[in-house]
């Protein structure tokens, strides 16, 4: 029986659109945006000197365009998974940075939460051509629920455990979405 749901102007996978495939594929997109806005709330809110919270706004900043330009033209869920990993590594450079130029250098790499939100509009995109609106309401929602839990999550986990543990206690959300992203959707042959 052929799906209801028109096939995605951008090459997201050779598999037949289904339902389940763009659920999957919308709810996994906006949680990865969420946890890289929550991943700059935390560098914010434990940054050593106010200077450094925009170190990463600058460089998401520059690294926007040149990610919406790859994601379009390629795999748009390999693509993030590639930019979940170095925010992984920006992550955990975060929980073992000691100097400030250390710190500095993980809010530069922080900035790839910026491309992992281009990459997530650009997917999106995808699968809703012309629908902006629904777009733009989701990037709001993700953002706040990122903001949220980093609100939310820093403070109870640096009162228990410690400053450096908080960078640490992202990776878990990140992983599984990463997870997720492998096992559920196909890439492009």
């Amino acid at each position: 029986m052929p799906s209801s749901v028109p096939p995605p102007s951008l090459k997201t996978s050779m598999q037949p659109v289904n339902g389940y495939h763009m659920l999957v594929a919308m709810l996994l997109m906006p949680l990865a945006s969420a946890l890289a806005v929550a991943s700059w709330t935390l560098y914010a809110l434990l940054a050593k000197q106010p200077i450094y919270v925009l170190m990463p706004l600058c460089s998401g900043a520059l690294l926007v365009w040149p990610a919406w330009y790859i994601a379009r033209r390629g795999d748009t869920c390999r693509v993030m998974q590639w930019l979940l990993l170095g925010l992984a590594l920006a992550l955990s450079g975060f929980g073992m940075a000691s100097r400030p130029w250390e710190f500095l250098l993980v809010g530069v790499w922080l900035g790839l939460g910026g491309a992992v939100i281009a990459t997530g509009i650009a997917h999106a995109k995808g699968w809703m051509p012309g629908r902006w609106v629904h777009i733009g309401v989701g990037l709001c929602l993700a953002l706040a629920a990122g903001v949220g839990l980093s609100l939310r999550m820093a403070p109870l986990v640096v009162q228990a455990y410690g400053w450096r543990t908080a960078p640490f206690s992202l990776l878990i959300p990140l992983f599984m979405i990463m997870l997720l992203l492998w096992l559920f959707v196909e890439s492009p042959e």
